[in-house]
């Protein structure tokens, strides 16, 4: 599958230019409580809006799931667009920089190839913040340059997690460190961008806190994984805006094989 370059430059523009807007707004916001108790602020809403207007009009043959909009899924749609406008909502609403916008990219059958993910205020020593892009059939790409994913990732030394994973897993026999950033999307692919960082482990989530983040770390050669070793597979459930039925591990198959030895599922 293959999508015009020149159509999703314009939505790169977009999105880079709503992470900018997002960031000038942060320190002044207006948070609600969704039906489910989760924060949405009117950033969350405006970039909603503005994206998927923008790929509605530059291709009106693609489906679209959003977090902040009830939109019909076309199950026989050549792709689908996955938006998060905000990941990390709640420590976007407190002033903390690791949040995200992200997009993925589904193919018609359903896997995730593609992706766009700006967090403006986080990345690796840059002042440019952190801008992941995949093209479908095409190179991952880190603020515009090739990139590879750096570091031994064999031996688990540290991992990106969630804080609600505290009370999930079982981390007794677990000696490395834990880093919790409070994105699921930053979580996931965090091996991909930090080299000291080996794999991740989230928590049930909704589709767009997923595909974008998953799209990237398929294209390294890693992948989710469920609790019982299986990778993990978007079901019609999942692509149907209904949260995972169970926790997952991000990384290399080999490693994770090792951290769900050291960190199982309670």
């Amino acid at each position: 599958m293959v999508l015009d370059k020149s159509k999703l430059d314009r939505v790169e523009k977009e999105i880079i230019e709503c992470g900018k807007w997002a960031v000038e707004k942060q320190c002044d916001l207006h948070v609600r409580k969704k039906s489910d108790s989760s924060p949405v602020t009117e950033v969350d809403i405006t970039i909603s809006n503005r994206v998927l207007s923008l790929l509605k009009e530059l291709f009106p043959d693609g489906a679209i799931i959003s977090e902040e909009e009830t939109t019909e899924i076309n199950d026989d749609a050549p792709y689908t667009f996955v938006l998060d406008p905000i990941d990390g909502t709640d420590v976007f609403s407190q002033g903390l920089p690791s949040f995200c916008i992200a997009l993925g990219i589904l193919d018609e059958k359903k896997e995730p190839v593609g992706s766009m993910i700006y967090a403006p205020r986080f990345g690796n020593a840059t002042e440019e913040g952190l801008f992941l892009r995949l093209d479908p059939e095409g190179k991952l790409l880190l603020n515009g340059k090739e990139w590879k994913t750096k570091g031994d990732k064999r031996e688990i030394k540290q991992i990106a997690m969630s804080s609600s994973n505290v009370w999930r897993f079982d981390f007794s026999a677990f000696r490395g460190k834990a880093r919790i950033f409070g994105s699921t999307i930053i979580h996931i692919i965090a091996p991909v961008v930090f080299s000291g960082i080996q794999a991740s482990i989230n928590e049930p989530c909704f589709i767009w806190d997923y595909a974008a983040a998953h799209a990237v770390i398929r294209s390294q050669g890693m992948d989710l994984f469920n609790p019982d070793g299986t990778k993990y597979v978007y079901t019609l459930d999942f692509l149907h805006k209904n949260r995972s039925a169970t926790c997952c591990y991000g990384g290399f198959e080999e490693s994770i094989k090792t951290l769900r030895e050291i960190c199982p599922l309670k």
